[in-house]
């Protein structure tokens, strides 16, 4: 079957069908999402293992399941999160979904609502990341730093729970969003920051420019990363929570969804993704 791989640099390859695993879905990926962790992985930022498929977010129809899986699951149309509690990252510990046909781990699907296809499902991970912040964040200033789809979603909910919220990106925000502010410079002045950036000099720098009780708050998408981070880091995965594809349907609109995220199909000029994301048609793309 067909794959986007990582081997030193990003290819189509021809790739044996891997096994189901007791615990693994089989899919047919629709969707992929190219996104933030995929371009750093392009521009060398994030280093993974030769011939890993690429594909870390989307949506598909699961066809088959491992045995350990009731297979009442067969035919469901399911959202892939980005990182498995039990396995790691999707697409960087273990073979990601821009394939043919993929397998991940139960506990890295969503069961989606069956009868109504949306590609905003796609942003379910960035969502579900973003309600869980009020378990570590509900007052004071919070600077995010990298305005990616986690920044951008986690500036959106934020703005209405906290007293200020700022993103910090050096070519600015995009799109600006009511009631978040954008800063240039860096200083102590923040009660909870959100590193959403892969670049590794934030992480070095963060508790030079934050107080001694400030929250710090990191998207968990990989076990074995980050290896340099602040030891106060609060690291939240992605993960099936109430109320995210709720939010999506009342927050993120049309306009918005279409600002943050374009539609390719074509793999390769997709790397690196012209917006937050790209939504790639795997369906077409793998005919």
């Amino acid at each position: 079957m067909k794959a986007v791989v990582f081997n030193l640099g990003i290819t189509i390859n021809d790739v044996p069908e891997k096994q189901v695993n007791r615990d693994y879905v089989l899919l047919k990926p629709k969707r992929v999402l190219v996104n933030g962790l995929e371009n750093s992985i392009y521009v060398g930022l994030l280093w993974i293992e030769p011939t890993r498929i690429l594909g870390s977010t989307g949506i598909g129809r699961v066809e088959s399941v491992g045995l350990d899986i009731d297979k009442s699951l067969e035919g469901k149309l399911v959202l892939v999160l980005p990182y498995s509690q039990t396995y790691g990252g999707i697409g960087t510990e273990i073979d990601g979904i821009l394939a043919e046909k993929a397998t991940v781990p139960l506990d890295s699907i969503v069961i989606l609502p069956q009868s109504n296809f949306n590609e905003k499902y796609v942003l379910y991970p960035y969502v579900s990341f973003a309600l869980q912040l009020p378990k570590y964040i509900n007052s004071g200033n919070t600077l995010i730093i990298g305005s990616g789809l986690y920044g951008i979603i986690s500036a959106l909910y934020l703005r209405d729970i906290v007293s200020k919220v700022a993103v910090y990106r050096e070519d600015g925000i995009n799109p600006h969003i009511v009631g978040v502010e954008e800063i240039r410079h860096l200083s102590q002045e923040w009660d909870n920051i959100i590193i959403t950036t892969f670049r590794s000099w934030i992480r070095a720098f963060v508790d030079d420019i934050s107080k001694s009780n400030t929250k710090i708050i990191m998207p968990k998408l990989m076990n074995t990363w980050p290896i340099v981070s602040s030891t106060k880091a609060i690291f939240i995965p992605p993960k099936e929570v109430d109320g995210v594809l709720e939010f999506i349907d009342k927050k993120i609109t049309d306009k918005l969804f279409n600002e943050i995220v374009s539609f390719s199909n074509d793999l390769l000029a997709s790397f690196p993704s012209p917006k937050a994301g790209v939504i790639i048609n795997v369906e077409e793309v793998f005919k």
